[in-house]
């Protein structure tokens, strides 16, 4: 009795476990799915100590300088829509940086060399003019603190 006891209380551990597998197997394989057609694509890199912003659509790119004093951004920011699919291409020029956008739970890594992609929604609800903090959360040397800008929802 013990060993039918102990071969069935193995079988439904295994059974369990194996489902936890593939359902999570399958979920991150849909996490990280890219959109068929985002509305927007804008190729990010790193720079020591600022982000450039390019929009491929109209061809233009914008360097974004921090100014901790102002808390405010120079030559540019991050512009996107309202309730928009944005699908970020990202690397770096120089060091490992990480891009951060903690109110919209985005995070991805710029490597030199490899190109990242990662898609997120702007939230349908937020107002013209709001403004998300980004800023880099890999240590990427002297002025890292201030490596920040701002998505600013237009």
């Amino acid at each position: 009795m013990v060993e039918r006891l102990e071969v069935a209380w193995t079988l439904v551990v295994v059974g369990l476990l194996t489902g936890v597998a593939v359902y999570s197997t399958v979920l991150l394989y849909h996490l990280d799915a890219l959109p068929a057609h985002p509305n927007e694509y804008v190729n990010v890199i790193g720079h020591q100590w600022y982000w450039e912003f390019c929009y491929p659509a109209n061809k233009t790119c914008f360097n974004s300088s921090y100014d901790p004093s102002t808390n405010s951004v120079s030559g540019g920011a991050l512009w996107a829509h309202p309730g928009w699919v944005v699908q970020l291409n990202i690397t770096s020029a120089d060091v490992i940086h990480s891009l951060n956008i903690p109110a919209l739970g985005v995070r991805i890594d710029a490597i030199p060399g490899r190109m990242n992609h990662f898609a997120f929604t702007v939230p349908a609800a937020a107002a013209l003019g709001t403004m998300y903090l980004i800023q880099c959360t890999e240590f990427c040397g002297t002025f890292h603190g201030t490596m920040r800008s701002f998505l600013i929802v237009s």
